[in-house]
C-alpha cells in the first residue's frame, strides 16, 4: 500500500482553525490544508516554533493565507482571545482541535496540579474553543469540527499518568 500526499482540495478557499499547529500532527494537517490554498488560522504555545512553521508553509505553499497567534490553550482566557481573534478573519469552515500536552510520569511522582493542567489543555481547550466558534458556524449552517485524540483515550499506557486520565476524560 502506498501513501499519497494529496492535498485536501476544494473549489474555494476555506477558513481552517488549527490548534497545536507548530509541529507533529497539527503541522501535517496545516500543510495539507495549505496545499489546497486555504486560509489557515493557527496557534501554538511556542511562538518561535509557530512562526517558523508559518514561514516554512508560506515558502512551500504560497497560494495559501496563514495567520498565526501564540496561545497557551491551557488558559481559558487565552483560548477565548484566540477564538475572538479568529472571528476577525471570518467564520471558520473547519476547526481542528489538536492542541495537547504530554508529560510522562507516574501519578505518585507527578508535581501537584499536573492533572489539572493536562485536563485544561487536553480536554477543556477543545470545549472552550468550539463553544466560542460554534454559534457563528451554526448561523452559516455549515462547518466541521475535528477533535484529535490519542490511543491513550482507549487504553492507558505505562508512564502515562495524568495524560492518560485527561484523555480518558
Amino acid at each position: 500500500m502506498s501513501q499519497q500526499n494529496t492535498p485536501l482540495t476544494t473549489n474555494e478557499s476555506k477558513i481552517i482553525v488549527i490548534t497545536g499547529a507548530s509541529k507533529g500532527l497539527g503541522r501535517a494537517i496545516a500543510e495539507q490544508f495549505a496545499a489546497a490554498g486555504n486560509t489557515l488560522l493557527v496557534c501554538s504555545r511556542s511562538e518561535l516554533q509557530l512562526y517558523k512553521m508559518m514561514e516554512d508553509i508560506l515558502l512551500e505553499y504560497p497560494q495559501c493565507t496563514i495567520k498565526a497567534m501564540p496561545c497557551d490553550m491551557s488558559i481559558k482566557v487565552d483560548v477565548l482571545a484566540f477564538a475572538k481573534w479568529c472571528l476577525q478573519y471570518g467564520i471558520p469552515n473547519i476547526i481542528v482541535n489538536n492542541a495537547g500536552q504530554f508529560l510522562p510520569g507516574s501519578i505518585h511522582n507527578e508535581e501537584e496540579g499536573l492533572l489539572e493542567q493536562m485536563i485544561q489543555t487536553n480536554l477543556y481547550s477543545a470545549y472552550h474553543l468550539t463553544r466560542a466558534l460554534l454559534p457563528k458556524m451554526m448561523e452559516q449552517k455549515s462547518g466541521s469540527i475535528f477533535n484529535i485524540c490519542s490511543i491513550a483515550s482507549l487504553q492507558a499506557y505505562a508512564n502515562g499518568g495524568s495524560y492518560s486520565i485527561s484523555k480518558y476524560a
